[in-house]
């Protein structure tokens, strides 16, 4: 009996030292993103609300709008104030969004980036109208030749019958959008104590944009000073490597202001579609270090293809520079996808992910809350 007993004491001791075993359940992520967009609030109460909503289900990070289309939902030195806010291209809503969001998310101890639209100018519409006369002159108005030109030299047209597009994009190669955008930049992060710039629409609006003069003057510069010839550097492959050249002066520009800011962009759903088509090259940004991350916009409720998707970028990239974007705003999306997709960045390793957008990730909140709140 006694020999038992001490048999059993001593069993329950070797469990008691066993080392613990591997934790079960959903993956860990380092960033638990969402994206804000510029809808989802129409004041401060609103943008209260939404950090106060989202702190409750484990997000820690918050990709915010504060620019759609060559405006500002901050108090911008360049640019008018938005017209989501009063109705009224550049008058003064008299707050602040981002100042507010700021102070809802560090108070809560979550990261607030900055979310800009790179290169969208203006929205299209059936009538074509142009940004009406504001303080100051919106871009697309002042400046009508930073516009993304055709092969034939045609700028891109606010009527929408006459393009496949839902935005007029200002020229990414032409010099003076460059300047300006980068100054937009400077502007904004020299203004609020930001933990990161997250750059949207940073592409050409496809590939057969922009043949604007300026671009093309500048195309045969470098051609007549550079060591390679036409044949061999084609203005396609010129464009890419303009465009990564300048996300990489965004990144120096943002960080020399802030070094410690976190520089990351939204990226089309695969690698290879994303550089034929849209003259995007994320992997090549995150290689030289202009980025601290990707966030391939992923969206499809096919979790078989969600992971194809995510293996462009993690195979080349590396798991610590990709955050996996979901979009569980398409209508086949249920609570076993969401949580699938999850699972299927979880295995992947990836740094982590990132919902669009807001509203669905409250819609989803049960499910994100088993993941975030481990």
């Amino acid at each position: 009996m006694k020999r038992s007993v001490i048999l059993l004491l001593l069993a329950a001791l070797m469990i008691l030292l066993a080392p613990a075993a591997e934790s079960v359940g959903p993956p860990a992520f380092e960033m638990r993103a969402v994206w804000v967009t510029r809808w989802a609030f129409k004041d401060s109460a609103d943008v209260r609300g939404l950090f106060r909503d989202l702190e409750a289900i484990g997000v820690n990070t918050v990709f915010f709008q504060v620019r759609g289309s060559c405006d500002a939902l901050y108090g911008s030195s360049l640019e008018p104030w938005s017209d989501l806010l009063t109705g009224r291209l550049g008058a003064d809503p008299g707050w602040d969004p981002l100042a507010i969001a700021l102070e809802e998310g560090h108070g809560r101890g979550m990261s607030v980036h900055a979310w800009i639209n790179v290169f969208t100018g203006w929205a299209v519409s059936d009538s074509g109208a142009a940004p009406p006369p504001c303080n100051p002159p919106h871009v697309v108005n002042a400046r009508p030749e930073w516009l993304a030109s055709d092969a034939r030299g045609r700028r891109m047209s606010l009527v929408k019958d006459e393009t496949e597009h839902s935005y007029v994009f200002l020229s990414p190669t032409h010099e003076g959008v460059q300047d300006h955008i980068t100054e937009v930049v400077r502007d904004l992060i020299g203004r609020y104590d930001l933990d990161g710039l997250h750059l949207d629409y940073v592409r050409f609006p496809d590939s057969s944009y922009s043949y604007d003069a300026d671009s093309k003057a500048a195309y045969r510069l470098d051609i007549i000073l550079g060591d390679v010839g036409q044949e061999t550097y084609s203005f396609r492959e010129w464009r890419i490597r303009q465009l990564t050249d300048f996300v990489g002066r965004l990144a120096r520009t943002a960080r020399a202001l802030r070094g410690d800011l976190q520089v990351s962009a939204a990226v089309w759903q695969k690698v290879g579609a994303g550089r034929e088509v849209y003259l995007q090259d994320g992997i090549e940004w995150v290689l030289h270090g202009h980025l601290d991350f990707v966030v391939p916009m992923l969206y499809t409720a096919d979790v078989e293809v969600f992971g194809e998707r995510l293996d462009t970028y993690v195979e080349p990239a590396g798991t610590e520079n990709v955050v996996a974007g979901l979009g569980p705003y398409l209508e086949a999306f249920t609570d076993s996808i969401v949580a699938a997709e999850l699972e299927a960045a979880g295995a992947r390793g990836v740094r982590g992910y990132s919902i669009f957008n807001s509203d669905f990730a409250l819609k989803y909140g049960d499910i994100l809350r088993q993941y975030n709140l481990r």
